[in-house]
């Protein structure tokens, strides 16, 4: 009888933790944060490779160029390297600040949907950047008022927001890989006397 009592308990016991495990979610929020950091970090170093790289290419090409078009092209291009060199640099000082902070969990996936409102915003502005430099290109055919300007400046706006939609893209897809995880997480909270935790049902 005593053996049956027991484990009739053993069951109950076994029962309830199956049906609903509470588990601390500071943890995963912290490290879903972590990741979000982390990606901006490695895009903005990227994005500050390539401003980096543009400056040295426009400034070799303005001064080699024979023909004006290609001045204009090269000193676009690093024009657009220094603004996308001085947006990394202070994006990758934010995020460093970033990582010294310590977020609650409604911080943390509020600045998370922020960044991906963000990346799809300036992928908004990058199809703006394509079409103006076709507008130019194609402004240049039809003007004698400096067409090599409109020409240059032109390719290089259409080179140059298209690299910036693939990048843009690349960010976002990056960050939504953890969209489900974030929904699910924020969807378990529960408050309860004791705290806030996380109940999760198998």
């Amino acid at each position: 009888m005593h053996r049956r009592y027991t484990f009739f308990i053993v069951l109950l016991l076994l029962s309830h933790s199956l049906h609903g495990q509470v588990i601390s979610f500071k943890d995963t929020v912290d490290s879903y944060n972590v990741a979000r950091l982390k990606i901006n970090k490695t895009g903005m170093k990227v994005l500050g490779a390539w401003g980096i790289a543009n400056i040295a290419e426009g400034g070799i090409g303005y001064f080699a160029a024979r023909q004006d078009e290609w001045k204009y092209f090269h000193g676009m291009n690093a024009l657009w390297g220094v603004v996308n060199t001085g947006i990394s640099a202070f994006s990758l000082a934010g995020t460093r600040r970033e990582m010294t902070q310590k977020l609650s969990y409604q911080q943390a996936y509020g600045r998370y949907r922020s960044n991906r409102k963000i990346y799809l915003i300036n992928s908004g502005l990058d199809l703006v950047y394509i079409g103006a430099g076709i507008g130019l290109v194609k402004y240049s055919e039809n003007t004698k008022n400096n067409p090599a300007l409109f020409s240059g400046f032109g390719k290089s706006v259409v080179i140059q927001g298209a690299i910036l939609l693939i990048f843009d893209n690349v960010m976002n897809t990056a960050h939504g890989r953890y969209s489900a995880l974030w929904f699910r997480i924020m969807n378990e909270i529960r408050v309860s006397n004791t705290g806030i935790g996380v109940i999760h049902s198998f």
